[in-house]
């Protein structure tokens, strides 16, 4: 073996260059680049370890399953009626479960049979230790993040024990490794569903809080000391694969004398444990339970959850291939799983990041010392050895003392430790050469429009100044249609709304600026000019409506939802171009003229119009559409009102009577701004006669009643103040 003589220099080679290595795999850490190999090799660990024990003989929890044998069995199709929940909770409490714990959502009620919900929550109050699922919505609106919490129906709230959260925390690769404390809202801590559990099972009263410990480790609450993750959340040690808990199924739990399974699956099974609530005599239960065991449900935590894989409620968990066998766990056994964790104070213990940064300069350092004095050939054989043992450690400390250590990145650290010395031995021995420029060089690589590969200058930063028509569009009532789908039908709705819209645009030179949720902004005249920006607008916006009309029969008989679509337009100056940072941006228009259109939109509300438009696009536009001058109109955020109008045709396409319409309409208008109140009405009324029912005629109406009553003040000319978006 050569030795190569040790010198100062290459040791503080060694310290620079692993410093750097360091610093390296810091940033690759941090970009996430290879979080999912790290995430894979704590699931490896768990597989090497293996189920950490029988758990079913001491814990306190066990699953009640909606199950395949469940499915085939039960005479009652999905979604079950209440009726039958109640009837799963009177079992479980005449077999003495403690708890009763459901991964159900009741948010709404049974549709079918509204008595069936009475029964339900009359079985519940009978238990008096049910607990239910709420669930955490978040909506997008109007940039604006909205937070609620979705309780049971009032029925079932009120009759229950308490609520808990639901929600998973998903990692990169959509595996379920973690588990959610408690979710601040509101100056309130709202518990997730498996620690609302442990408090009752505990019997935690309300009145203790939650507090980090003194070194922010750990939250402690009542007798508990969690160990978290980020805060609120800690890492699930999973006990096993799927099933690893007592479990049955639903229908074994529905199953007694007064309920026929189908087929072969009917045997009376609950009523060998309701004791004195079964209908069979002590003498039949003596010969078929000759032992007296206990119920397998007796003081213990029954989850309800779902386990079919068509419900899209199985989870992948680090035990998913497990001895060659792929299994998906049901969503409610990861939280019985999280909640055994917290009962033994079985923690997996992640060490903070300097400590992780710490090791990975020691094995940076070591590898480059032991290349820099060994070569390349032994350096690399010494290495193969230091990373054998290395990973070995890593699977010891899970083991036996739950300690997950980095693997891949300390690994990863070595290696380009040891590229680094080729590259350093490289440039000592070619000093000749160019030095090395740099590890990483930024690139960029969009598709880029033919616009932009002609006029380069216009897409800056600060953007230029351009004459545009904005479009805004929102589906009325959007919040209750989507709380009214699951997601994957208001996925399949949304798509079958938004093509079509966007076809349409797009076929009128339109920008899709952005989607958010239901709404769409779209431009016209950006990026390239366009001189009919204000008519394409109009007329895209118009067979918009058209096509919505079309769509509202097909989507109420597919989704059950009835789709209206509120639409504001307006043209004006903008500034228009890539606006963001140099690392991100996207191309878009801001100004006035922009949030007016956006406004005009959701003044519709008040006047029960569906396409309304600025005077700046009606007077561009005027000589293309059909339209009725609507209001002045003094936008939230404005002082000076704006003529606005209500689109209602392409030029020579409106009927007889909504010409009609407009022309009475036009003039009740006038007749309202001189404040001439009975004369207006009447010229309302008579727009009605041509199309009874018009909402904007019907609403002036009101508003000269009103004023009959409360004059407006002596400054007055006619405008309408909106205080609201």
């Amino acid at each position: 073996m050569k030795i190569k003589q040790k010198t100062w220099q290459n040791i503080l080679a060694g310290v620079i260059i692993g410093t750097i290595v360091m610093l390296l795999t810091i940033l690759i850490r941090e970009a996430g680049m290879i979080e999912t190999v790290e995430l894979k090799s704590i699931d490896y660990r768990f597989k090497r370890r293996g189920p950490i024990e029988d758990i079913r003989e001491r814990s306190p929890i066990v699953v009640v399953a909606l199950d395949q044998e469940s499915w085939e069995s039960i005479p009652y199709r999905f979604p079950y009626p209440r009726k039958m929940w109640g009837k799963v909770v009177r079992n479980l409490k005449d077999a003495g479960a403690k708890l009763i714990v459901f991964d159900f959502q009741f948010d709404t009620h049974d549709i079918n049979d509204l008595h069936s919900d009475t029964l339900f929550a009359e079985a519940i109050e009978y238990a008096g230790n049910v607990i239910l699922p709420s669930k955490l919505n978040q909506e997008i609106v109007r940039g604006h993040v909205i937070q609620h919490i979705t309780e049971p129906v009032d029925l079932f709230y009120d009759a229950c024990l308490t609520t808990g959260l639901i929600g998973e925390l998903k990692d990169i690769d959509q595996y379920t490794r973690n588990y959610s404390i408690f979710y601040p809202l509101k100056d309130k801590y709202y518990l997730f569903l498996g620690m609302k559990a442990i408090k009752e099972y505990l019997g935690i009263h309300d009145s203790v809080k939650m507090a980090f410990s003194g070194d922010m480790n750990f939250i402690e609450y009542g007798p508990l000391r969690i160990r978290h993750n980020n805060g609120n959340s800690f890492m699930i040690n999973y006990y096993g694969p799927a099933k690893t808990f007592s479990s049955y199924s639903l229908s074994s739990v529905l199953d007694d004398a007064e309920t026929d399974l189908r087929g072969d699956y009917d045997t009376d099974y609950m009523e060998l444990w309701k004791g004195d609530k079964s209908v069979y005599p002590k003498e039949l239960l003596s010969i078929l339970n000759p032992t007296g065991e206990d119920s397998p449900f007796k003081d213990k935590i029954v989850l309800i959850g779902d386990a079919l894989e068509e419900h899209f409620d199985t989870k992948f968990t680090p035990f998913y291939n497990y001895e060659g066998m792929t299994n998906l766990m049901a969503g409610v056994e990861t939280h019985a799983h999280a909640m055994q964790t917290v009962l033994d104070g079985n923690y997996l213990i992640k060490p903070d990041k300097w400590v992780n940064n710490i090791v990975v300069l020691v094995l940076s350092v070591l590898a480059l010392i032991i290349t820099i004095t060994l070569g390349p050939v032994w350096g690399i054989i010494i290495i193969s050895l230091l990373i054998l043992g290395y990973s070995y450690l890593s699977f010891y400390l899970f083991n036996e003392n739950r300690i997950i250590i980095e693997l891949f990145i300390p690994i990863l650290a070595v290696f380009l430790s040891y590229a680094f010395d080729m590259l350093y031995e490289f440039i000592l021995e070619q000093r000749e050469k160019k030095k090395i420029r740099g590890m990483f060089s930024t690139y960029i690589s969009p598709k880029i429009l033919k616009y932009l590969e002609e006029h380069p200058d216009a897409f800056t930063l600060t953007g230029e100044k351009r004459e545009a028509t904005m479009f805004f569009s929102d589906v009325q009532s959007f919040t209750t249609i989507s709380e009214s789908l699951n997601p994957e039908d208001l996925a399949m709705l949304l798509n079958k709304y938004l093509s079509p819209m966007t076809q349409i645009l797009m076929s009128y030179d339109g920008y899709v600026d952005k989607y958010e949720g239901d709404a769409i902004m779209c431009d016209f005249g950006v990026p390239v000019e366009d001189d009919e920006h204000a008519r394409k607008a109009c007329w895209a916006a118009l067979e918009q409506q058209k096509k919505i009309s079309e769509l509202r029969p097909e989507l109420k008989k597919e989704y059950g939802v009835e789709i209206y679509v509120r639409m504001g337009i307006n043209s004006g100056l903008v500034s228009a171009g890539n606006m963001g940072s140099e690392q991100r941006f996207q191309y878009t228009v801001m100004g006035d003229a922009v949030n007016s259109a956006s406004r005009f939109e959701g003044a519709n509300k008040q006047y029960g119009t569906y396409l309304m438009i600025g005077e700046s696009t009606y007077n561009l536009a005027k000589p293309f559409i059909e339209a009725r001058m609507l209001d002045r109109l003094i936008v939230k955020g404005k002082a000076r009102p704006i003529t606005v109008y209500n689109l209602m045709a392409k030029k020579g396409e409106a009927t007889e009577a909504e010409l009609k319409l407009i022309e009475w309409y036009e003039k009740g208008l006038n007749l309202y701004w001189n404040q001439k109140w009975d004369d207006a009405i009447d010229a309302f009324r008579k727009a009605l006669e041509f199309v009874p029912g018009d909402p904007p005629s019907e609403r002036f109406i009101q508003r000269c009643r009103d004023f009959k009553i409360t004059p407006p003040p002596d400054h007055w000319q006619g405008e309408f103040i909106m205080t609201t978006k």
